[in-house]
């Protein structure tokens, strides 16, 4: 008797548990669903790498960012841009969580997954003391294209990568074009970059002397160097990764994903600097639409103290010199994502995309930093230079060598 009355409670308290849990369960699936109802989404961090972790409401400038309470359960976002912020040895990790003009998270459904890990190198050597200094893009999702654009805004997953804070100056550039395994060599060129040497003369403005009339606005060692070509772009990095890679950093011009992301900074902004460009904010770009101005572009010490990075430390992503980036000119949208694929090859032929807009570019549109030109990789312009990513090599860098 005793022993069936015990194994009749036994059969209760199970089914008891049982049934909390399937409540519970209810209950989730419930408020789960009230949370996608309002349209938020579920943001899930990872960290392994157990770094200090704090979340941000990204706003319309970066003064206007601010803290988000830690949750001590799930953590749901609204349809606004956020950021992660996680802090690693030299390292400030910063990872965008874009949700506004998006309806679904990076992940299935409802979700945006965020992993925070720990870089396993160091930073890589400089390109000049004097004027080079990268800043560090930890790998995750990112929203790229124009979020305004219906269908063309989407999620792209880049891996982590450096980019240099500022564009390459004529200072740089000259010890290129002065390196008898620089500018001369073969090695540095593709077939069609060669071809394109031997058949005509660069104008590029580090050739520039003090005695030049346009040196004061186009030749100063720390400006921007422009007029240069894609197919030069492209054999400045082979010889930076020849010559400062050993073995262990590669050296190349950012691919279209590479770019936007860097220069949207965790916040996702439009603009190098916000989410609007007009009079109020025009003094936060170097704008002058004017071609024949006296004052064009703006060299690294000036910009130091005039101008303000976005949050990843990168200098002019809207304005002063349009860049050169790796990636062959593709459409892409939600239907046909961004591809890192043969776009971003040396050798595939056809124009090449250029981002950022210039100090004389004609509308605000240009400034736009989802906004693409394609150009023949022949074209060389007074607005148009380079900045440079660098990628650390399989089986290359590591922290204590």
């Amino acid at each position: 008797m005793k022993r069936g009355l015990l194994a009749g409670v036994g059969v209760t308290l199970v089914v008891g548990a049982v049934a909390t849990v399937l409540v519970r369960a209810s209950a989730h699936r419930a408020a789960r669903a009230a949370h996608v109802a309002r349209g938020e989404t579920q943001l899930l961090v990872s960290n392994p790498a157990a770094a200090p972790v704090a979340l941000f409401r990204a706003g319309r400038t970066l003064a206007e960012a601010r803290p988000v309470p830690p949750d001590q359960g799930e953590t749901w976002l609204a349809k606004a841009n956020h950021f992660v912020e996680a802090r690693y040895g030299r390292f400030r990790l910063l990872y965008p969580v874009p949700l506004e003009g998006l309806e679904y998270g990076s992940d299935a459904g409802d979700s945006f997954a965020v992993t925070v890990r720990a870089p396993a190198f160091d930073f890589p050597p400089p390109t000049d003391e004097r004027w080079s200094r990268f800043v560090f893009v930890p790998g995750g999702p990112f929203a790229i294209g124009d979020r305004k654009n219906p269908g063309e805004s989407h999620y792209v997953w880049a891996t982590g990568f450096f980019l240099g804070a500022f564009e390459v100056t004529n200072g740089e550039f000259r010890r290129f074009l002065r390196d008898p395994q620089g500018f001369e060599d073969r090695g540095n060129w593709t077939g069609a970059g060669w071809q394109w040497k031997t058949a005509g003369r660069s104008q590029a403005t580090a050739w520039l002397a003090p005695s030049d009339p346009e040196y004061r606005r186009f030749g100063q060692d720390d400006l921007p160097v422009v007029l240069v070509t894609w197919h030069e772009a492209s054999a400045f990095g082979r010889w930076l990764t020849r010559r400062l890679g050993q073995g262990r950093w590669l050296y190349r011009l950012p691919t279209e994903a590479e770019w936007e992301k860097a220069a949207r900074g965790p916040d996702t902004f439009d603009y190098g600097l916000g989410m609007a460009l007009s009079e109020p904010e025009a003094a936060l770009y170097n704008w002058r639409k004017n071609p024949g101005a006296d004052v064009t572009l703006v060299g690294l010490a000036e910009t130091e103290a005039r101008f303000e990075p976005n949050r990843y430390g990168v200098y002019h992503a809207s304005g002063n010199a349009a860049e050169w980036t790796q990636s062959v000119s593709r459409p892409f949208s939600r239907e046909r994502p961004y591809r890192d694929d043969d776009r971003n090859d040396d050798t595939t032929p056809g124009p090449r995309v250029t981002r950022g807009g210039s100090w004389y570019s004609a509308t605000t549109s240009r400034l736009l930093l989802a906004y693409r030109e394609e150009f023949q990789p022949e074209l060389a312009s007074n607005d148009l230079g380079l900045r440079i990513a660098v990628l650390p090599l399989p089986g290359g860098p590591s922290r204590g060598r």
